[in-house]
């Protein structure tokens, strides 16, 4: 589905199961900010039934940049951002130029292995999820990318996409961003040092070890899938099942 105010809007239904089935279309979405959609983007998501919006950003930023809601859509806003983690740091701006010419090398792989864990965002994102027996969730943060990746790997993963398809959704995004991507680095070109510039080209970048830091932290610290979304999520194999059988086809 293509929105005229849409930044890497997609729909994460068709990917098949490890049981061979397949996840339903027009149930479960992925983006970016919603603060730029049309009066017809708004009609067309309405009449969809996309019904449930799952802000990922901290408060500042989703106030900032504030979502367009269309009619019949219940808003939340859940920061995933980790408070350990450098971009939740109020004290000063991530963003400016000299921040970003030392921007570490680990930056964001420390920041997926912490997503996971202990996040109320996701673990609201489920609570969300389960009941919706019809309509559809759409999560998103700022370009639909770190957080949002996760938030979408651990969605599919729940469903039991497999691995390989999960980081192969996550790639996607590389594709889907680019040319929102592309705006913002000819807005602050002249902003930024040349060492400014490309780190930030680097963190608006989709890297398969960005995801895999996520996923091999998980494993490592829970051994399986089933354990891991039991502890984190209360998510028993009874609750997995149901949750399936909702988002299966």
């Amino acid at each position: 589905m293509k929105l005229q105010g849409g930044i890497n809007f997609r729909d994460m239904g068709g990917y098949l199961t490890t049981d061979g089935r397949r996840v339903k279309k027009n149930r479960l979405y992925r983006s970016g900010s919603l603060s730029r959609l049309t009066a017809e983007d708004c009609a067309q998501l309405e009449a969809l039934g996309v019904s449930e919006i799952h802000d990922y950003r901290d408060l500042k930023e989703s106030a900032a940049d504030k979502d367009v809601v269309w009619n019949g859509a219940v808003y939340e806003c859940h920061p995933a951002n980790p408070d350990s983690h450098a971009v939740k740091n109020d004290n000063h701006d991530f963003w400016a130029d000299e921040n970003l010419r030392v921007v570490p090398s680990d930056f964001m792989e420390t920041l997926y292995k912490q997503l996971p864990f202990a996040n109320r965002s996701y673990q609201r994102l489920f609570e969300r999820v389960q009941p919706l027996e019809k309509g559809a969730l759409v999560q998103h943060c700022a370009v639909g990318k770190d957080r949002t990746g996760v938030g979408s790997a651990l969605t599919l993963l729940s469903l039991g996409v497999s691995r390989d398809a999960v980081v192969e959704d996550y790639l996607r995004t590389e594709q889907t961003l680019q040319p929102f991507r592309e705006q913002v680095l000819n807005k602050v070109e002249n902003k930024l040092s040349s060492k400014g510039l490309e780190n930030l080209h680097y963190l608006m970048s989709v890297k398969e070890h960005f995801l895999s830091a996520a996923l091999d932290a998980i494993h490592e610290r829970y051994g399986s899938l089933e354990r891991y979304f039991a502890v984190e999520f209360s998510l028993t194999p009874e609750k997995l099942s149901a949750l399936k059988s909702n988002y299966l086809e």
